[in-house]
């Protein structure tokens, strides 16, 4: 009797400490809804909400530049990524795994440009910050770079053809 006593009043402090379990399926729903408010920042050209959409410490990597780190390379990468392109974003997340106040999203995107749909992929780590999931890290495949933008030639060598 004195360890159900025990377990209620752990149980009572845990409640009044405003202590919250963690719910895997509602961080999944967070984390694809804030995914998608990106997207839609992206395609509406709003740099200022897609930088509301990460962490200040973000990182995004893409195979054809430098890293960009943080809020100001990453408004400059997207802005320059942005300019003058016609071009808007779909995606779609292939799978979100939640660990704590961490978690990893893959997503597949579809880039149209005028008359050019080409599609990448993207693997990103996002971060809960102050109760709301952020992009943390976003490595993407050419997402940043006008490359993503044009169909290739057809004459151009496979670049990542395995080499034996």
């Amino acid at each position: 009797m004195v360890v159900l006593g025990r377990g209620f009043a752990l149980i009572a402090c845990f409640s009044a400490c405003g202590i919250a379990f963690a719910d895997p399926a509602a961080d999944r729903a967070a984390i694809e809804a804030a995914a998608q408010q990106w997207t839609r920042a992206f395609n509406t050209r709003d740099v200022a909400q897609m930088l509301a959409s990460t962490s200040e410490d973000v990182v995004l990597l893409d195979p054809q530049r430098s890293p960009v780190e943080g809020h100001d390379d990453a408004r400059d990468a997207w802005q320059s990524a942005l300019k003058g392109a016609n071009v808007r974003l779909a995606n779609k997340t292939r799978e979100i795994t939640v660990t704590d106040d961490a978690a990893w999203r893959i997503a597949t995107f579809q880039v149209a440009a005028d008359d050019v749909t080409t599609s990448t992929s993207a693997l990103e780590v996002w971060k809960r910050v102050d109760g709301r999931w952020k992009l943390h890290r976003q490595m993407s495949a050419r997402l940043l770079s006008r490359t993503s933008l044009v169909r290739p030639n057809p004459s151009e060598p496979w670049l990542d053809a395995p080499k034996n």
